[in-house]
């Protein structure tokens, strides 16, 4: 059984000291855990009584569908339009979605919406594909979808006797995530464990189907250059990826699973952390971490202002 790695981010600017992140990294054979908040990082999971309810009912979601549903999209064009697609496939309505309006990720997106003077929306919302998934489960259960995102509503009801199912741990808690649905609140090690456990239930080919549609759509889950997306792009082997809020990466193969968590819930230090993790054991090449040491050591004249460690 292997320990809790600690891995340690620096930032030096001409030398001098100017940031640090501490990165806690997990591993699915790991006795040793903490508690936190998957947030995002969940969703793949979060989505399995969907599948399995549409599989039951002989509905069959595309990998394209699977894939928006569990993402933590950018905004990008490519993400709005497949959203807006699936709702008029399956006559749901799009101002039923409790997710805020948000600026996209993506800039350039951002941007081209200001300079065409159009507002940011709903559907620009990192979790639209999962409240679009919720609007879907809402409809598939015959309930009134408009509290599909409480405790109050079958659908959650649902998915909560589905976590404490698959990660096997009575001491699960919730809050309420940022985009308004609850957050699951678990043991670092039952997450883990988790994705052996569903190859051996009754979910395994719903698992099978998420896993495959990250492996195809790695664009869908995330964005370009995100980093969950560029993991997936990069790896030796076919893998999950998905990150979460407050700094979580989630990665696995299907054998060998990981869970990334910066102290500080720093998006930067994680991302660092991981990508260069993943690059010494092999899992992923050097290009994620390139991408990223460049983007946060460049300045403005692209010039090297910092000097990125991770050990």
């Amino acid at each position: 059984m292997s320990k809790i790695k600690k891995l340690k981010v620096q930032l030096n600017r001409d030398g001098s000291l100017e940031s640090t992140h501490f990165v806690n990294v997990y591993k699915n054979d790991q006795n040793e855990y903490d508690y936190f908040f998957p947030r995002s990082a969940v969703k793949p999971f979060q989505l399995i009584p969907l599948l399995y309810e549409a599989q039951n009912q002989n509905i069959l979601l595309t990998s394209e569908e699977i894939a928006i549903f569990s993402s933590s999209h950018s905004g990008q064009e490519i993400h709005t339009e497949l959203i807006k697609t699936i709702a008029k496939k399956y006559d749901l309505d799009l101002e039923r979605l409790v997710c805020g309006k948000q600026r996209p990720f993506h800039e350039p997106t951002a941007d081209k919406l200001l300079q065409n003077n159009k507002e940011y929306t709903k559907l620009h919302h990192n979790c639209s594909g999962k409240h679009l998934a919720m609007l879907l489960f809402s409809k598939i259960l015959n309930e009134d979808n408009k509290i599909y995102h409480t405790f109050k509503s079958k659908t959650q009801s649902i998915v909560k006797e589905f976590f404490q199912f698959i990660f096997t741990d009575n001491d699960i808690g919730f809050g309420t995530d940022g985009c308004g649905l609850p957050a699951i609140h678990l043991r670092t090690d039952s997450f883990l464990k988790a994705v052996n456990k569903i190859k051996t239930t009754e979910y395994s080919n719903n698992w099978s189907d998420m896993f495959n549609s990250y492996h195809t759509n790695p664009l869908l889950i995330g964005g370009e250059n995100r980093t969950d997306t560029n993991i997936i792009l990069n790896s030796s082997k076919t893998v999950l990826a998905k990150s979460g809020a407050e700094g979580v990466l989630f990665v696995t193969n299907n054998d060998e699973s990981y869970l990334f968590k910066c102290i500080d819930g720093s998006k930067r230090g994680v991302d660092l952390a991981a990508t260069k993790y993943l690059n010494e054991i092999g899992m992923v090449n050097e290009k994620p971490f390139q991408y990223l040491s460049n983007l946060y050591s460049l300045n403005t004249q692209n010039t090297k202002a910092v000097t990125i460690t991770v050990s």
